[in-house]
């Protein structure tokens, strides 16, 4: 791929933007008529097979209950010195509610996606992984708690099975817990969980993020990401500070310090990063476009600094179709 088109391409895209923009879409409007019913057909697909299984399995409520079903598709180019690669993504999970009594059952086409996506960016590449792999995929029961986050820990358990050869059984525990302070100008998140598969052994996860309110178009936050995974025998970690920026209802700005690392070989710390990250929601909060320039300082011996960008397309479909009973 030659990266001097895919930077014009790019350039070009967020400069011809404010001429096309109309109300809550910068699509064309001829491109707009021939997306938006495929993405109704789309969203309607997984909303139709998420409730018309719930309701195999479980109770006529699933025609009216929340859904927490989506399909997310993206396409992603990452430019470094001497490397470029086009890798697509697809995320999916089928949410059947009903199914038991306080019990869901779960269709997710990632179990190993990390805790939040901020946690991803460089973790990925120390732990490598494939952004799309079928043997990824996993059919399981969750018992959720309806508890408020704010007052006390959330927790769930759940047991399924990775697909892929052999299958391998799985039982996870989660919890999540959240902390307003000082007026709810501070907040702090924490979210866990703990898996243990029957193949590839014990893995553990943990984000924790302070956020804080500066006005009302800026937010403080640090994150703290761990990743214990027994069957690398390592633990990759991140940390990260950042100063996230709204410009518009549909645009925003983030400026982050992260240092990436994990717990094999003498360098602990793998790679500094500087980075800006935009974020341009481009239709009606189901398409979305990142911009992600970034400086890298690699620690480790022979390794100089190198700047890598990264533009990534998502479009959502989700269920909760508005059903007139």
């Amino acid at each position: 791929m030659n990266k001097k088109c895919v930077v014009a391409w790019l350039c070009g895209v967020l400069c011809i933007q404010p001429v096309w923009a109309q109300g809550d879409s910068d699509l064309p409007l001829w491109l707009q008529e021939r997306f938006e019913p495929v993405h109704y057909d789309l969203t309607r697909l997984v909303d139709d097979t998420a409730r018309g299984l719930d309701q195999f399995f479980g109770t006529d409520d699933s025609l009216f209950v929340d859904n927490q079903s989506f399909l997310r598709i993206g396409l992603e180019t990452r430019l470094r010195p001497g490397d470029s690669k086009l890798d697509p993504s697809v995320r999916f999970r089928v949410d059947l509610p009903t199914t038991r009594e306080r019990m869901r059952l779960i269709i997710e086409s990632d179990i190993e996606e990390p805790l939040g996506r901020l946690s991803e960016q460089g973790v990925r590449e120390i732990r490598g992984g494939e952004r799309f792999n079928t043997n990824n995929s996993a059919v399981g029961l969750e018992q959720r708690s309806a508890k408020d986050p704010t007052v006390q820990w959330v927790q769930g358990v759940g047991a399924g099975i990775k697909f892929g050869l052999p299958l391998d059984p799985y039982v996870r525990y989660t919890a999540a817990r959240q902390w307003n302070l000082a007026d709810k100008l501070w907040q702090i998140n924490s979210v866990s969980r703990i898996t243990q598969f029957n193949q590839r052994g014990f893995q553990a996860r943990t984000n924790f993020d302070v956020s804080r309110k500066l006005d009302e178009d800026r937010f403080l936050r640090f994150q703290t990401y761990v990743e214990y995974d027994e069957r690398r025998d390592s633990t990759v970690f991140s940390q990260t500070a950042e100063i996230n920026r709204v410009l518009d209802s549909r645009t925003a700005m983030r400026y982050a310090l992260i240092a990436v690392g994990d717990t094999t070989g003498s360098e602990r710390i793998k790679d500094y990063i500087v980075q800006a990250f935009y974020r341009r929601d481009v239709h009606k909060n189901i398409v979305f476009v990142d911009v992600i320039p970034e400086l890298h300082f690699p620690t480790l011996p022979g390794q100089d600094p190198y700047v890598a960008l990264t533009f990534r397309v998502e479009a959502f479909f989700r269920g909760n179709f508005s059903r007139a009973f």
